[in-house]
């Protein structure tokens, strides 16, 4: 496939992937991810292989087979995403950083595949609840340390359904938290030998993920103020009939420890959102015995977190970790909606308007693995290319370092520039090559 509008170097990096498809099927990925990171326009299928140059390759109605009957798996393929991301990104040691969430991907259609009605984060208040007709999915994503700064790149995913929807469907209704546990058990047996701490909001810290969490997996998440805490249990008395207790005595919750005249304050110096503050915190150790059972987790109450009136909850499985750890460990949660918000901006994440399961299943993916591959890529080879100068304004002269526009731009303009400057025997090869990048602008 070398006729194409991509620069080799990004090509090459699909490779990996050629043992999750059959040859045909791999040939279609290929084509159509090139597509999906050069498209300007709307991210259809059709749209998707004009951009990547490939029309009257293959039929077109190949391509949407690829996604609504194809055999192959996406979490093969998140899996494969997993081993480029360690390889290329991540130091050989140390814990893996992960962060569980979820987005709304919005459609209009009522013939969409799974979709429902769902709340609408974005448009909802504390006093109004706004609700929006779409799809729910579940993220699950790995933090990387570059050019200064966290980024959150999508590997896993699943689709929610709604309750009701599933008894129309006649299918197993499985929670969001359910989900969440499903996606942390593949990644831990895809890295049994690596320790991952799991980071999550509310939704995701609960019995749910953190009692069925695999061996090598801890959490970070936001507790509840008015959680009903344990002691631990007390000894086994010698002659002792009965079970062994579960639990020690009732504990005040954190609103309640954190109200108290005499309660062991400690400030804390954190790195949060990009900033150094001050902030207070209240360690407790205990057992949240409806989430964690009668394993003793750290709770970290926090005063004075910045963007936040009242006082926050955190929790951590692991009691070993400071309470600096754990305030700046769930402040590292806030990429992934960065990466949300880039890829319905310039990704088509809520693009695609299939009316098949398995079509829907896969097609929203591909934005989200667009992501994680555009940054590989710019990390690997991009940032050496001279395609990869950062925008010089009159307004704006200086930069610290790359968004990911500035990756995606320069992908796209090493693509090009490639294709149209390569040396060519003849006028009529250079049109051949030109003419594909000028059709599709031009359309």
């Amino acid at each position: 496939m070398s006729d194409t509008v991509i620069i080799a170097s990004f090509q090459a990096l699909l490779q990996d992937f050629a043992p999750c498809f059959t040859s045909p099927s791999f040939a279609s990925f290929e084509l159509l991810m090139l597509g999906w990171v050069l498209n300007l326009r709307r991210h259809t299928t059709t749209e998707t292989v004009r951009a990547a140059g490939a029309v009257g390759r293959k039929d077109i109605t190949s391509f949407h087979r690829f996604f609504s009957r194809g055999r192959w798996l996406p979490d093969e393929v998140g899996l494969v995403l997993v081993g480029l991301i360690v390889r290329y990104l991540l130091p050989p040691e140390g814990p893996l950083w992960a962060v569980i969430d979820d987005t709304l991907s919005r459609h209009t259609g009522k013939r969409i595949a799974g979709a429902a009605m769902h709340r609408d984060p974005l448009a909802s208040t504390a006093t109004r609840v706004l609700f929006h007709w779409g799809h729910v999915w579940v993220v699950l994503s790995i933090n990387v340390q570059v050019f200064g700064k966290t980024w959150s790149l999508p590997v896993l995913f699943r689709l929610y359904r709604p309750k009701k929807q599933c008894q129309r469907e006649k299918r197993l209704h499985r929670k969001k938290p359910e989900l969440a546990q499903e996606l942390l058990q593949l990644l831990a047996a895809a890295l049994p030998d690596r320790d991952i701490h799991v980071l999550g909001d509310a939704d995701y810290t609960n019995s749910s993920v953190i009692k069925g969490r695999p061996s090598n997996v801890q959490l970070i998440g936001r507790g509840r103020p008015d959680a009903a805490l344990y002691a631990p249990p007390p000894p086994r008395r010698r002659g002792q009939l009965g079970r062994t207790r579960a639990k020690g005595q009732r504990l005040p919750s954190p609103e309640q420890q954190a109200a108290s005249q005499n309660a062991p304050w400690q400030r804390v110096r954190v790195n949060v959102y990009g900033k150094l503050t001050w902030v207070q915190a209240l360690v407790i150790d205990a057992l949240w015995y409806r989430a964690a059972g009668s394993e003793l987790v750290r709770l970290v109450v926090v005063r004075g977190f910045p963007g936040h009136e009242r006082d926050d909850v955190f929790v951590s499985t692991d009691p070993q970790l400071s309470a600096q750890s754990i305030i700046e460990g769930y402040s590292e949660r806030w990429p992934l909606e960065v990466t949300f918000h880039e890829c319905h901006g310039r990704l088509g994440f809520e693009d695609p308007q299939n009316r098949l399961p398995h079509a829907v299943e896969r097609t929203a993916p591909m934005a989200l693995w667009a992501y994680s591959l555009v940054l590989l890529w710019y990390v690997q080879w991009g940032q050496h290319t001279r395609a990869a100068r950062l925008p010089q304004m009159p307004w704006y002269r200086s930069k610290a370092g790359p968004a990911f526009s500035d990756m995606l731009a320069a992908l796209r303009r090493a693509s090009w520039l490639e294709r149209l400057l390569v040396p060519c025997r003849d006028v009529p090869t250079l049109r051949k090559l030109v003419r594909p990048i000028l059709e599709y602008i031009a359309a």
